[in-house]
């Protein structure tokens, strides 16, 4: 196991739990619209299980640096704690179909995942249900999209104001910076080349320790953190500016909370 400080402060991430939990008291519900879908998709029986998948989906996450395919067993970093749980679930997972090549390792996620493809009636009610859940969000938030979004610079205006409000400084080459426990370091920036029309969040996410800053926890859009608080890659889908800003505003405020229980957990550790 390579030995760098990032990797030591991430083993004492509190997980999913607090990390949701803190998310959930700022407003933000469509990660738990997600869940409470697949639980009433795979019955309540199930539900143990799947708060434990999704639990041990997140710590591995989060100790490979994002760097992995936890449903896969494939890490470019190895997670220090690597779960016996999901490799039970590997072993044991005998429904891998074609085009799948990595499903999620239960069963029944698999099987929602499979009807959201192959059904078209399902999938455009679960897409319309989760567009009113988005628009009643965003206006419950008092999400404002101003002039709108046409092109990715458009949205520099927002991130400076949600980065600004949460104590995130700006540093050139449109990135903003945080500074917790001493000495890890949350960046937000933007990626603006390629197609100059907003196509996908342009958010990119960067956790580094202040004495070895080019080893990172680097990742960019909504999957990665998806993964940390199953669901929250929800707010990476896109439809009108008012769904996009709240989606942007969303992912900076959890990314944010990620640094808060971080600066947490090193506080008691100390």
């Amino acid at each position: 196991m390579e030995d760098h400080p990032l990797l030591d402060i991430v083993t004492k991430w509190p997980g999913r739990g607090p990390t949701q939990r803190a998310f959930e008291a700022l407003g933000f519900s469509l990660h738990r619209a997600r869940q409470d879908e697949l639980i009433q998709f795979c019955g309540t029986e199930c539900s143990d299980l799947l708060h434990r998948y999704w639990d041990e989906v997140a710590r591995e996450t989060m100790q490979s640096l994002g760097l992995g395919n936890p449903d896969g067993r494939t890490f470019t970093i190895m997670p220090r704690d690597r779960s016996v749980l999901l490799d039970e679930l590997f072993a044991a997972r005998d429904f891998v179909k074609p085009p799948f090549v990595n499903p999620p390792l239960v069963r029944c996620v698999f099987e929602h995942l499979r009807k959201v493809y192959g059904d078209q009636e399902f999938r455009e009610n679960r897409m319309a249900f989760l567009s009113r859940l988005q628009r009643a969000e965003a206006e419950r938030l008092h999400i404002d999209p101003a002039g709108g979004i046409q092109t990715k610079k458009d949205v520099i205006p927002f991130l400076e104001q949600f980065c600004g409000v949460l104590g995130f400084e700006g540093r050139s080459r449109n990135r903003w910076q945080k500074k917790v426990g001493g000495c890890l370091v949350f960046e937000v920036g933007v990626w603006l080349g390629g197609n100059a029309f907003r196509m996908w969040s342009p958010l990119k996410f960067r956790i580094v320790h202040a004495r070895e800053p080019k080893y990172a926890f680097e990742t960019e859009g909504a999957p990665v953190l998806g993964r940390l608080v199953p669901g929250a890659d929800l707010y990476g889908r896109w439809g009108s500016d008012l769904e996009y800003v709240l989606g942007i505003r969303a992912l900076i405020e959890l990314f944010n909370v990620l640094a808060g229980t971080s600066e947490n957990a090193l506080a008691s550790d100390s």
